[in-house]
């Protein structure tokens, strides 16, 4: 019953856009023409709210206030025009004002299972070091390990996390180090859509920081997460990531994480001219990547 009362919400709010009925206000971009409503555009992006509030024209910066009078009857008139953004990411920007959504949809798709405990069949040895000098033998890595039944193990140094007699007491039952081990499963969601959607992501982000919208930054998130792991090796990824990184700052970590994860994901990303060219220009991208695989490798003590 919520779920119904939710979707007629959502379904009355997509009928006053449509509609243009009960508007109060004009966002002009390029040729595209919306006839929205201050009490819905207002609340969702503090920007429009100041350039109501100022009145005239918005520029990528700020509102510019003047006493000209075309500003003026924008300003009477209720018109916000937004002259240096693409009609199509302002189209979904409204979209995603009116439905909290913008396309493509988030897909209702169900990631793959998780594998059974025990189970080493989509998991892969990360090992983070060859040798126990305290008990002078290498250490093992075999997972999943089972102690044996009469109280000893002929595998004592599974891995430098666990140590049969003092860990377990002889008593593992299927045990797999999640330290020394990871999935090899997808981490999340898959992505609906086509590939072009990486750049339309990171297009949609920057205009969420760029008009202070609320909320839009983690629906890009998880939506551009989505399709890197759907697209990581289209030649789109590039050009994405290069967007992503020439129009957030160095501490907003957003996209430029899932970035740098992505990468270090896929490795052979590296050998792709236009990914080491991404890489030269942005040195916080290498460092990033250079992070991750020493976290997982442990290469460095903590």
């Amino acid at each position: 019953m919520a779920e119904a009362s939710l979707q007629h919400l959502i379904a009355s709010f997509k009928g006053f856009l449509t509609s243009g009925d009960y508007s109060d206000l004009v966002i002009t971009c390029g040729s595209d023409s919306y006839n929205v409503h201050k009490l819905v555009v207002c609340s969702r992006a503090d920007f429009f709210a100041r350039a109501v509030k100022f009145g005239g024209k918005a520029s990528s910066l700020s509102i510019c206030i003047s006493n000209s009078s075309d500003v003026a009857k924008e300003a009477t008139e209720g018109k916000i025009d937004l002259p240096e953004d693409e009609p199509k990411i302002i189209k979904l920007l409204i979209q995603y004002l009116y439905e909290g959504e913008y396309e493509p949809r988030l897909s209702d798709a169900s990631p793959i299972a998780t594998a059974p405990r025990g189970d080493m069949s989509h998991r892969e040895v990360v090992r983070t070091d060859n040798y126990n000098t305290g008990y002078d033998r290498k250490y093992a890595y075999s997972f999943p390990h089972t102690c044996d039944s009469n109280g000893h193990c002929t595998k004592l140094c599974i891995c430098p996390h666990h140590i049969c007699c003092n860990a377990c007491g002889y008593s593992c039952r299927d045990f797999i180090c999640d330290k020394c081990t990871r999935s090899t499963l997808p981490k999340t969601f898959p992505a609906t859509g086509p590939p072009e959607q990486l750049l339309i992501h990171a297009k949609m982000y920057e205009i969420a920081d760029k008009y202070d919208v609320v909320g839009l930054k983690d629906l890009v998130l998880e939506k551009f997460k989505r399709a890197c792991v759907s697209f990581w090796d289209h030649d789109i990824f590039s050009i994405a990531a290069h967007y992503a990184f020439s129009t957030t700052m160095e501490n907003d970590k957003g996209l430029r994480d899932i970035v740098s994860g992505t990468i270090s994901e896929h490795m052979e990303l590296i050998q792709k001219a236009e990914i080491q060219t991404l890489m030269t220009e942005f040195n916080g991208l290498a460092l990033g990547i250079l992070l991750i695989k020493a976290d997982e490798h442990g290469w460095v003590k903590k």
